[in-house]
C-alpha cells in the first residue's frame, strides 16, 4: 500500500507551492490586488496547515513529529550513505528543517509584501526585505525539488507519491 501525507497536508502543501509559483513568476503583477491576495493566501495556508499539525492531525504530519535533532540528523546522513533511510511516512531531519523555514519564510514574504502599502515603508525596507526573502524561498524551494528527486533515485523510493492525489 502507498503511504501518502493526509488530504490537508497535501492540498495545503499544492496550493501553497501554487500560489508561490504564480507569485514568484509573476504571473500575478506584483503590487496589484490578485498578487496580494495570493501571497495572502499563501500566509493563511501555512497557518492552517500549523494549527492541522497541532491539533487534528495524526502521526508525521503532527508538529511535534517534524522536530529535527543533531542526532537525528547525523544518523539520516549514515542512513543515506548507505542507502537505508527510514521506509516511513515523513520527514528526515534535514527536510524538517526546510520544511521550517518555509513555515517561518513564507508568513514573512506575505507580511513584508503587505506591508509595503503602509506607514511600515518610511521606517523599514520592508520591499528590499520582500525581494530577499523572496529570492530565499526560491532556493529554498528549488533544495526541496533537488533534495527529493535526488533522495528518490538514491534510495530508490520514490518519494513524490507520497504527496500526489490518491487514497491513503
Amino acid at each position: 500500500m502507498i503511504q501518502r501525507w493526509d488530504w490537508l497536508v497535501r492540498t495545503t502543501h499544492w496550493c501553497v507551492a501554487l500560489g508561490f509559483l504564480i507569485n514568484r513568476l509573476h504571473i500575478t503583477e506584483p503590487g496589484k490586488t490578485l498578487h496580494q491576495i495570493v501571497g495572502l493566501s499563501v500566509a493563511t495556508l501555512v497557518i492552517v496547515r500549523l494549527i492541522w499539525g497541532m491539533t487534528g492531525a495524526k502521526g508525521p504530519a503532527r508538529l511535534s513529529a517534524i522536530v529535527p535533532t543533531c542526532t537525528a540528523i547525523r544518523q539520516h546522513l549514515e542512513e543515506v550513505r548507505q542507502r537505508s533511510a527510514h521506509r516511513t511516512l515523513g520527514h528526515n531531519p534535514i527536510g524538517a528543517i526546510s520544511i521550517w523555514l518555509f513555515w517561518l519564510l513564507l508568513p514573512l514574504v506575505a507580511f513584508t509584501g503587505w506591508a509595503q502599502g503602509t506607514a511600515l515603508m518610511d521606517r523599514w525596507p520592508v520591499d528590499e526585505w520582500h525581494y530577499w526573502l523572496v529570492n530565499l524561498v526560491t532556493i529554498l524551494v528549488i533544495l526541496h525539488i533537488l533534495a527529493v528527486v535526488t533522495l528518490s533515485v538514491w534510495l530508490k523510493r520514490n518519494l513524490i507519491v507520497a504527496m500526489l492525489p490518491g487514497r491513503r
